[in-house]
């Protein structure tokens, strides 16, 4: 037996001792003084960390990018997220919330509200510092609380908030390239629409992000609406004489309002009207527009479309799911598939 009874350990804590007090004077061991004090001293925070959500709004809060289009509401998976949507004093809804709770000892800080949010009002903050001496009203956040400005959101994720801001500014002012109509075809090359323009189809690949995809899914659904078709789903390069493309009768179907619609004007399109009257103004109208008059009248595009365009795909066959007018909630949900049982269509 070497030595002596606890040797070993001896030996192993004068290693350790050496190290700690060696990490206060060794400039080669600074690396190993990891422990900061906190709360005086505290560690820089990735720019991807998340804790709980806030809402943004631009220049001053009465510019909430918010529209109340309850989305997160709907899609918050352990349904932390209470909204309500305010109006005038005439009672007629506004796009933006008078009412906006999140229960932050319930959420758990997915960031799903983040990535489905089609306004970009909503994103992930970095403070962790939330605790509470209550466990109830305490631990819910209101919308004073939930508010603030974009110079913040560029302050704490600069790299993503310039994304956001630049994607924005190219939603709202579309370049004249892309505002102008679409070329007449060529003799010798047209560009045309596919047989099967509806048949679901991946972003191009040069669209990575997920505000370039959403950017890119709204065009694809303009599609779908009641403007004009400015670019071909895909093209194909044949030998043909110039003449205007043909679209297919599906797509005919969804991109043009009913004539209805044209020659009697959309009356039920004012989100003032409850759902009982919006109904009796479209009662002897087309099944697209009743399917419209249904639907909440915001033209939020929280589900890809607006409202005629939502319409026109329903009755044409394009979409079976009645659940994505998140406005318009259950009392819109089961109108839609009533109309379309009535109709043969669902």
């Amino acid at each position: 037996m070497n030595g002596f009874p606890g040797k070993g350990l001896l030996e192993g804590l004068a290693v350790t001792a050496k190290n700690f007090i060696g990490s206060y004077f060794d400039d080669n061991r600074k690396e190993r003084l990891f422990t900061y004090q906190y709360p005086e001293e505290r560690m820089p925070l990735p720019e991807n960390s998340r804790t709980f959500p806030f809402l943004v709004y631009d220049g001053t809060p009465d510019q909430l990018r918010c529209t109340a289009c309850k989305v997160c509401e709907t899609e918050c998976p352990p349904q932390c997220i209470y909204i309500v949507r305010d109006s005038d004093p005439n009672g007629k809804p506004l796009q933006r919330p008078k009412v906006f709770d999140i229960d932050i000892s319930v959420c758990m800080q997915c960031g799903i509200c983040a990535e489905v949010c089609p306004f970009d009002a909503i994103k992930m903050d970095c403070d962790f510092e939330r605790s509470q001496h209550g466990r109830f009203e305490e631990l819910v956040a209101h919308l004073p609380s939930l508010l603030k400005s974009n110079d913040y959101y560029h302050h704490i994720k600069p790299t993503e908030a310039d994304r956001v801001d630049a994607t924005r500014k190219r939603v709202k002012k579309p370049s004249p390239a892309a505002a102008a109509p679409a070329p007449t075809p060529g003799p010798a090359v047209a560009a045309v629409l596919s047989p099967t323009p509806l048949k679901p189809m991946s972003p191009p690949a040069d669209i990575l992000t997920e505000d370039e995809k959403r950017a890119w899914l709204k065009g694809y659904q303009s599609i779908l609406g009641t403007g004009p078709i400015v670019w071909p789903l895909t093209t194909k390069k044949i030998a043909t004489t110039p003449q205007p493309p043909t679209p297919a009768p599906a797509a005919a179907a969804v991109a043009t309002p009913p004539a209805s619609s044209l020659a009697g004007g959309e009356p039920w399109h004012d989100s003032g009207l409850d759902l009982a009257k919006r109904m009796e103004l479209a009662k002897d109208r087309s099944l697209a527009d009743r399917l419209m008059a249904a639907m909440a009248q915001l033209d939020c595009q929280a589900c890809g479309y607006d409202c005629r365009g939502y319409a026109n795909a329903l009755a044409a066959g394009v979409t079976r799911d009645v659940t994505l007018c998140a406005p318009g909630e259950d009392e819109t949900k089961n109108t839609l598939e009533t109309l379309l049982k009535e109709a043969g269509k669902l």
